[in-house]
């Protein structure tokens, strides 16, 4: 065998889909790797046998018959049980048949799926309108989330629905308003409750080290590498559910070897020659437009159709109407056995809240709560003990700054305003919000402090 068929012979066994090569008797003369690992048939087994008696009624059969190519054509390998997807070619040569080619991809695991959601569907459109339904009616894991508002309780109907299947689930929403609550209650409510759930944040590791993070490396596989090599998070969580948090993060060569991931249920170390499959339930979350980012080209369009399998949208707090006051009290009461007090709030703090925009969402009113029993010395909670923040909010919106403020306090509402717009701007990044504002960094985090300004709620 000549060099360069050597190298074209180890490429085609590196490539992920099955390839098979018969001759024009249907005899196999070729299969790569990924053949033996799709159908589970070791190479030896099939080496120079015929097709015609080991799968009667083959595609490729078919094709070596009427000499036409089969495109995207669904097959199932009966002698396996496995479906597949194939794109069959004839093999001519000077106008003579010599054989034909076969590339498939394993399906098996994503026509089960679609079944399965396919009931999900049907039972989403029995129920999603029931108004009547209730926390009750959910699963227990659900039992502890506050929230009475109709597109809040159809959020959680449909995370109610899907959480007992295997389904890969997408949940959007913006920052603050409650995503990875979701998540423990699905992942509470499903069959993998008691197996690992791993929880990656995306937007926190650098790019150098995601794919050894998630899919671990094996011994001495690059310099500076462990001895015993690495276990990644999704062996970690092999039987189990991970979840992908700020998913849009994710460079674009991980999105790829993800969705291969998806496709297959196989992980590659670094390093290693060789895939393992895993058992693993995949839930990912963003608070980014992924179908914007897809036309901007920073995510992949075929990864964001296999996660948007089951799309679940978490509400802002600004569209829940009267939840926004029962998750108030409900922060109150928590933080009053916190910090061993009686507080109610007074109707105007109630208004206040009402009216505020809640730009960071429920993770927002949390925060103002707590501050709020912090510095209240009375029984009842007022407009004065909030947050400036929200106090300064309000005022603005009635355009009603008092006519005894000196100067200076008007250029620090307006300093203030101007350091929380540079903070949304800049998703809460402190470095590009003090860049922009042309603040030093020791002046830029005084006055966060002076301001009550916390940064976090402005974060991805």
């Amino acid at each position: 065998m000549n060099k360069k068929l050597s190298m074209l012979l180890m490429a085609i066994d590196h490539i992920h889909d099955g390839i098979v090569i018969v001759d024009r008797s249907s005899k196999i003369i070729y299969v790569n790797e990924a053949y033996s690992r799709i159908l589970n048939v070791s190479k030896h087994k099939v080496l120079n046998k015929f097709v015609s008696e080991i799968e009667p009624g083959a595609a490729i059969l078919e094709c070596l018959e009427d000499r036409e190519a089969k495109v995207n054509t669904m097959v199932k390998v009966k002698s396996v049980g496995k479906e597949i997807v194939v794109n069959i070619n004839p093999i001519i040569l000077n106008e003579q048949l010599i054989g034909a080619i076969s590339i498939f991809k394993d399906i098996t695991e994503i026509s089960l799926l679609n079944k399965e959601l396919e009931k999900v569907r049907k039972l989403t459109g029995i129920i999603y309108n029931d108004s009547t339904k209730s926390h009750s009616s959910f699963p227990k894991s659900f039992s502890n989330i506050i929230g009475k508002s109709k597109n809040f309780m159809n959020c959680l109907k449909l995370a109610s629905i899907v959480a007992p299947t295997d389904a890969t689930v997408l949940i959007e929403g913006e920052s603050g308003t409650g995503k990875e609550v979701i998540v423990n209650a699905i992942v509470n409510a499903s069959k993998k409750r008691k197996v690992p759930f791993v929880k990656i944040n995306c937007s926190a590791i650098p790019e150098s080290l995601f794919e050894s993070e998630l899919f671990g490396y094996s011994q001495g596989s690059f310099s500076g590498a462990r001895k015993e090599g690495k276990i990644g998070k999704f062996e970690i969580a092999n039987g189990g559910t991970i979840f992908l948090d700020e998913i849009g993060e994710m460079p674009l060569l991980m999105q790829a070897k993800l969705l291969r991931v998806l496709q297959s249920g196989e992980i590659q170390k670094i390093g290693s020659n060789s895939f393992d499959r895993v058992d693993v339930r995949i839930v990912v979350a963003t608070n980014k437009d992924l179908e914007h980012m897809i036309e901007e080209g920073k995510f992949r369009e075929d990864l964001y159709f296999r996660l948007n399998t089951f799309k679940i949208k978490v509400p802002p707090l600004r569209e829940r109407g009267n939840d926004i006051v029962l998750l108030a009290k409900h922060f109150l009461r928590l933080y009053c056995k916190k910090y061993n007090k009686n507080l109610t709030f007074s109707e105007n703090v109630i208004k206040t809240f009402k009216k505020n925009k809640w730009h960071g969402n429920v993770r927002q009113l949390q925060s103002c709560v707590e501050y709020s029993v912090i510095v209240c010395e009375k029984n009842i909670i007022e407009i004065n003990n909030l947050p400036d923040e929200i106090r300064n909010s309000d005022m603005s919106k009635n355009d009603n700054l008092s006519k005894s403020d000196t100067l200076k306090d008007i250029i620090s509402n307006i300093e203030k305003k101007q350091i929380i717009n540079e903070l949304r701007k800049t998703g809460g990044n402190r470095s590009d919000a003090m860049k922009k504002l042309g603040m030093c960094r020791r002046t830029f985090y005084r006055k966060l402090k002076i301001y009550g300004i916390d940064p976090n709620l402005y974060g991805k």
